[in-house]
């Protein structure tokens, strides 16, 4: 499946040069979102099913106490990032959402209960998305403007909906190591796509394979380097209940600790980011200096 983009936002192959690295703002040299998904027992009921006890107990580590440790955590090294909720979650425990959202993290959409939305019609992906979001938006006062899909598995309608929601960005295609706006609505703003990598999800380390919280940094780590090197973006995936865990989360305080220390990489939430590039593409547009 190809989703449309904004024109030429990634170079080709056929004989065109490699574009130089972008300037971040401030004269940073990349830029790191943290992401944190947030599915309360949603996530592994949508994957092993509701009678499956034993992922659903380890699932619930996730509002109980590995969200809280992730908000501290970032509270001490005062950092902002992008907390992605599962609508029933939120739903479940509203005064953690709206913990997040006054610690200034940005409040985003994670479907309603977890369900695929590459398994959705585009009329049923509309009233998950509206569902999910009004309820982030009672909870908080603000609107959601971004959108993560459970399990990355979307489908042709997602981008175009999104976009006519009046969604900015969204984090589902690993198209790169920059984000893209996407425009399958030409009238409308775009969407901007924020790449994902399953490299940086805590998943991959600590529930699919069971590994030292080093390991998972040192990965990071050597990724950030290349992506500095090259002044590209790292978008990092956390779940309360994986990456929030007491040895899992220094994974998160080291690659903190590693950045920081650079002193020019940009840490900052999905909306800032993208609500960034979009001018900066607008600004090239115009002929304007980025």
């Amino acid at each position: 499946m190809q989703t449309p983009r904004d024109g030429d936002t990634m170079p080709s192959d056929q004989g065109q040069s490699r574009p130089q690295p972008p300037v971040w703002p401030a004269g940073h040299r990349a830029a790191l979102i943290i992401s944190i998904d947030v599915d309360g027992e949603y996530g592994v009921i949508a994957h092993h099913g509701a009678d499956d006890w034993y992922w659903r107990a380890q699932a619930r580590y996730d509002l109980e106490a590995g969200v809280w440790r992730l908000l501290e955590i970032m509270a001490d090294y005062d950092v902002q990032g992008t907390f992605c909720w599962v609508g029933r979650a939120a739903e479940d425990r509203p005064g953690t959402v709206l913990a997040a959202h006054r610690a200034g993290h940005e409040v985003a959409t994670h479907g309603w209960d977890h369900r695929t939305y590459a398994s959705m019609s585009l009329e049923e992906q509309r009233e998950d998305l509206i569902r999910t979001r009004d309820v982030l938006a009672s909870i908080t006062g603000s609107t959601p403007v971004g959108h993560k899909s459970p399990f990355w598995r979307f489908n042709e309608h997602t981008v175009p909906l999104l976009q006519e929601l009046g969604f900015r960005w969204n984090m589902d295609i690993a198209a790169g190591d920059l984000p893209i706006g996407m425009r399958p609505h030409p009238e409308l703003p775009p969407v901007i796509q924020l790449p994902p990598s399953r490299l940086w999800d805590d998943y991959s380390f600590f529930v699919d394979w069971v590994m030292p919280p080093r390991h998972a940094f040192e990965l990071w780590r050597d990724d950030l380097d290349v992506l500095r090197a090259e002044g590209k973006l790292m978008c990092l995936t956390l779940h309360p209940w994986v990456g929030g865990r007491p040895g899992p989360s220094r994974a998160l305080t080291q690659l903190l600790d590693y950045a920081i220390a650079l002193g020019d990489v940009w840490i900052a939430r999905a909306d800032h980011v993208a609500l960034w590039w979009q001018e900066r593409e607008r600004d090239l547009a115009a002929g304007s200096p980025s």
